[in-house]
């Protein structure tokens, strides 16, 4: 289903990555804001409310498990998609921050773009009926 109304925030300090998981959500019609730092992420998150958000782990101003953290207290609504290069989904990390709900999906570096508009179209249904 398509929802010209829900919001993703994507977040990573590799601006050709947000350009890239942008036009990957492009075909859904999701409006997508990127940020290139945890900074302007909390800023864009105190500005509005996000359906979903990808996170990537290794950001400059701030660990992205910690940005995950704090997405998760602003925003408990809104799932959060782990990004990582440096991490893989048998990581201990990963494995915890999955079982206790800091993020509800995994996405390793490298990965297609069919994998980033699934992920999305999951988190976006999560829950509905």
């Amino acid at each position: 289903m398509i929802d010209a109304k829900v919001h993703v925030l994507v977040v990573d300090d590799e601006p050709d990555l947000c350009w890239a998981i942008t036009q990957a959500l492009r075909p859904l019609a999701y409006i997508v804001k990127s940020a290139t730092s945890a900074a302007q992420a909390l800023t864009y998150l105190s500005q509005h409310t996000y359906k979903v958000a990808f996170v990537d782990v290794k950001i400059q101003d701030m660990d992205g498990l910690k940005l995950a953290s704090l997405i998760r207290q602003r925003s408990p609504a809104t799932r959060i998609i782990l990004i990582s290069g440096f991490y893989y989904q048998e990581d201990s990390a990963i494995i915890e921050g999955l079982k206790n709900n800091l993020f509800t999906s995994f996405l390793a570096k490298p990965f297609n773009l069919a994998e980033v508009r699934s992920l999305a179209q999951q988190a976006v249904s999560f829950g509905e009926l």
